[in-house]
């Protein structure tokens, strides 16, 4: 709820920590004192108070929150929603109670939202099942990450097959698939990600979706499995 203190701010961005936890809380992490029951913690202090929203926020990069289902909620209904080109939720896990109130936001981002980062969510097949069909319209959506979420390779290639429809999207930052894992995947937990691949299902899955990005014409497209390759480059724009 940490929008509501600080209405002045247009372009908030709270500090990523790579390899935390996204369903635990990172040291020096508070929780604010009811009635704003948010994980945003300390790192609120790092953007200063004032009185008067000059506009509603383009951007907003919500990494590593542990955010809770009113935190989604309560920027779906704000005025900032229907203004967000870029929005980044990465390291949050919204695979329990977060669904609904993340479908909603999106919901109302439709029209605007470039750019949406959802690495590291806990995001499993049915779980994106239920969010797809509001991601499909988002008309203007010209990146979609998604790395590090446990997809299976039949999910992945739905979720290939449905967007090609979204003309503007240019990228999508796709996981390693999870039966491709040596690991059992009905034994995911995070750390998951750092077993070992087995190389042979994960060729074989890289080259299933490059014959379908092909077959598809769309050569404006670019599926990739390392975000690293795209650091530099910005898609809200």
């Amino acid at each position: 709820m940490f929008l509501e203190l600080f209405p002045n701010l247009t372009h908030p961005t709270i500090p990523r920590f790579h390899g935390c936890n996204p369903s635990s809380h990172s040291p020096g992490i508070l929780t604010l004192p009811a009635p704003h029951q948010s994980s945003l913690g300390s790192h609120i202090s790092l953007f200063p108070p004032a009185s008067n929203l000059q506009a509603p926020l383009e951007s907003l990069g919500l990494a590593i929150c542990a955010l809770v289902p009113n935190d989604l909620a309560f920027l779906s209904q704000s005025i900032h929603a229907s203004a967000l080109k870029r929005l980044d939720l990465s390291s949050n896990d919204i695979s329990e109670g977060h669904l609904e109130p993340l479908r909603q936001l999106l919901e109302e981002t439709s029209a605007s939202l470039l750019y949406l980062d959802l690495m590291e969510c806990c995001i499993a097949d049915s779980h994106l099942a239920v969010l797809l069909p509001t991601l499909l319209h988002c008309s203007c959506l010209r990146f979609l990450g998604l790395h590090r979420n446990p997809l299976s390779r039949a999910a992945v290639k739905d979720l290939l097959q449905k967007t090609l429809e979204m003309q503007n999207l240019h990228v999508v930052v796709y996981p390693y698939p999870l039966d491709c894992y040596t690991g059992v995947p009905s034994e995911f937990y995070y750390d998951f990600f750092d077993e070992p691949v087995d190389e042979e299902l994960l060729s074989a899955a890289k080259a299933e979706i490059s014959q379908l990005l092909q077959n598809s014409g769309r050569t404006d497209l670019i599926w990739t499995d390392d975000p690293d390759s795209l650091e530099d480059l910005d898609y809200s724009l």
